[in-house]
């Protein structure tokens, strides 16, 4: 049994399917699920603090008949598990003879096109285990408040056609959500279905999953357990444009029984041989992650020492958290998910319920206990050759080795900079320390992180204690002086979310874009090569999820006033430089389709608005650190608002209507 303690406030959930038997385990409320608020060290306790009568057995139909409708109605977003759902609608079509995965993709959906020739080779095998080479996500419209729309759907093939790619297909695995869209429109045009229509026929129905949706038939979205900003404030509910690739709503129980479909012997869904194909490890050569099809981990150390196969996805929204672990030839379901907290403790409680269900069956994990490393005094001279620039996918870095004591990585392009200190172990691997290094106080980090150098293909790479490849050595880029000035200028300016629309949550999740560029980095802004003035391509360097989600920046000019655009990504943000300053006589904004009106608040002093908002339009109010204090989205919102002296506000809308501030 692992030892890890954690303390979280979240609302969660969980359950298990053994020999397919449900186990509800602690089941959600109807306001806020269990709400866990204490250090806690293992499922043993969780269910202790529940009820002694939360037992792991087959005899668990009667605790779930117990359960009343209304708790049962509850459920949240299970992210990126949603990508279970068209990984099981392929394989069934594949199983009819109607999908050959290794094809390619074009053969299904000959409207597929992309600004990269290589398109043509993505099978698709490749969607599944992430080796497609797409840049990543495509993130514009894909999470909105309480509001379906076709928008995102109907326009991801149109956007997908202005993108290149940031890879060769096949060439290494690195995590990409667009893959799983792409297979969400590959059923519906082989089944002549929507996506929502397949599921409930074909997955939904067989399964009694009677508690699980899409954004299209889901009964009321206000059955959401609620989710808060990180400053409390209650939010409507999140729903999730991009189905196959996140957007299944549903509750543990409901996903646990799911998972069940994969036990070995059931074939109420797919036969064994599609299951065991997609529990096969799909490694490229070039990055060694742990995917199968669609899940995320089919070869879990411990559970593979006790002779166990385990496979898992997890998942995470904005918000929202899942995390489904089966074990299909014991067959054993284990389901957790969460508003607030991550997957990383979901999956952290999956797995001690999956141990416990286990040892009845008298099977005993034994996990590893965290070691820490013996560090030496000094880096060996042979590693010394490595300092320099990489990349980690977000910004670049340096690596430094100072009076050749320790590994110091620096970041030079981060709007969030940092610096860290690794000490030198003496099994070849730098291992985080925090403190003082010179005066010989500086400890390990924990959880225990590691680096180690390696070349793959010919490049120097750093690996984390997995294996996973999180740093990559990027070459001098010699742009021309022009180019470098026009960068320069805009270090540190502000881009602020300018056309999307009045529900989209990029607003609170994705609204500000900063480019950083460095002395010590000439050539880069932020994480992208700079290639000319108002062009800067973004950088997949490292051969694996590293480089997951790669975007590209292009300068463009309307009217006077400069944007930054994600070219084939939609995204348009404005220049702090073309926001003009709140001014406290203001009193109407009149509000433009795709054109966000965006106000500097600098020096206001103790005023409250108060407004009178159109149908179809939104307020978002933020302080001076970014973070979000008002908005028409929260829970019980009202219409008086007290401004923040320095922060930012912004009024979105459609063309013809006004905004009223009154005082």
């Amino acid at each position: 049994m692992k030892n890890n303690k954690f303390g979280i406030m979240v609302a969660l959930t969980a359950a298990m399917m053994i020999n397919g038997s449900g186990y509800p385990g602690p089941a959600a409320g109807p306001d806020q699920g269990m709400a866990v608020s204490e250090d806690w060290d293992s499922a043993d306790k969780i269910m202790e603090d529940q009820s002694s009568s939360t037992v792991l057995s087959e005899e668990s139909d009667e605790q779930e008949d117990d359960q009343n409708d209304e708790e049962k109605e509850h459920f949240l977003n299970i992210g990126s598990v949603s990508k279970m759902y068209p990984v099981a609608a392929v394989m069934q079509l594949k199983d009819k003879g109607l999908v050959d995965l290794d094809k390619p993709l074009t053969e299904y959906i000959d409207d597929f096109t992309m600004a990269d020739e290589r398109y043509k080779k993505i099978t698709v095998r490749m969607l599944m285990n992430h080796t497609s080479g797409l840049m990543g996500s495509q993130y514009f419209d894909s999470f909105r408040f309480g509001e379906a729309s076709a928008d995102y759907h109907d326009n991801f093939l149109k956007n997908l056609s202005q993108q290149r790619l940031k890879a060769e297909p096949g060439e290494y695995n690195s995590y990409c959500n667009d893959g799983f869209t792409l297979l969400e429109i590959l059923v519906e045009r082989v089944s002549g279905l929507s996506f929502t229509e397949y599921l409930e026929e074909n997955i939904f129905e067989p399964l009694s999953l009677d508690n699980t949706y899409t954004m299209w038939d889901v009964p009321d979205m206000n059955r959401q357990i609620p989710y808060y900003t990180s400053t409390g404030m209650q939010m409507e509910p999140e729903c999730t444009q991009l189905i196959g690739a996140g957007g299944i709503m549903s509750t543990s129980e409901d996903l646990s029984r799911f998972g069940s479909a994969f036990f070995y012997g059931e074939d109420s869904l797919l036969g064994d041989d599609s299951k065991k194909e997609m529990g096969e490890l799909n490694n490229a050569s070039l990055s060694p992650e742990g995917f199968g099809l669609g899940w995320d981990m089919v070869e879990a150390p411990a559970y593979k020492a006790a002779g166990v196969k385990v496979i898992g996805k997890g998942g995470d929204t904005s918000f929202q958290h899942a995390y489904l672990a089966v074990a299909p030839e014991e067959k054993i379901s284990a389901a957790v998910i969460s508003s607030g907290g991550s997957s990383a403790y979901n999956q952290e409680l999956a797995e001690e319920l999956m141990d416990i269900a286990l040892e009845e069956k008298g099977i005993h994990v034994e996990h590893e206990e965290e070691m820490l490393k013996n560090t030496e005094e000094k880096v060996p001279d042979s590693d010394l050759q490595y300092e320099g620039l990489y990349s980690d996918g977000s910004e670049i870095c340096s690596i430094s080795f100072p009076d050749g004591k320790y590994m110091n990585v620096k970041s030079l392009t981060s709007s969030n900079p940092f610096e860290v200190q690794f000490l030198y172990t003496e099994d070849g691997s730098y291992v985080e320390v925090t403190g003082d290094i010179e005066s010989g106080n500086a400890i390990q980090v924990r959880p225990v992180s590691t680096l180690t150098f390696e070349k793959r293909d010919g490049k120097v790479i750093l690996v984390n204690e997995s294996g996973t490849a999180v740093l990559a050595e990027v070459e001098e880029n010699k742009a021309d002086k022009a180019a470098l000035d026009a960068w320069n200028k805009r270090n540190g300016k502000s881009y602020y979310l300018y056309n999307a629309g009045y529900s989209d949550m990029s607003y609170i999740t994705l609204n500000k874009v900063k480019p950083v560029t460095s002395p010590d980095a000439e050539g880069y802004v932020n994480n992208h090569l700079i290639v000319d003035a108002d062009h800067a391509m973004g950088l997949a360097v490292i051969p694996g999820s590293a480089s997951r989600d790669i975007n590209d920046y292009e300068i463009i000019e309307e009217n006077g006033q400069e944007f930054l655009t994600f070219p084939g990504q939609s995204f348009k943000y404005i220049s702090e430089d073309a926001i003009p300053v709140y001014d406290s006589s203001l009193g109407e904004v009149s509000l433009t389709t795709g054109e966000a009106s965006w106000f500097k608040l600098d020096g206001v002093e103790n005023e409250t608005i108060r407004l009178e908002l159109p149908e179809n339009a939104a307020c978002y109010v933020f302080d001076k650190k970014g973070n979000l204090i008002y908005s028409n989205h929260m829970v019980g919102y009202g219409n008086s608002v007290p401004l923040p002296s320095y922060g930012m506000i912004v009024f979105v809308g459609e063309t013809g209507t006004s905004v009223t501030i009154g005082r």
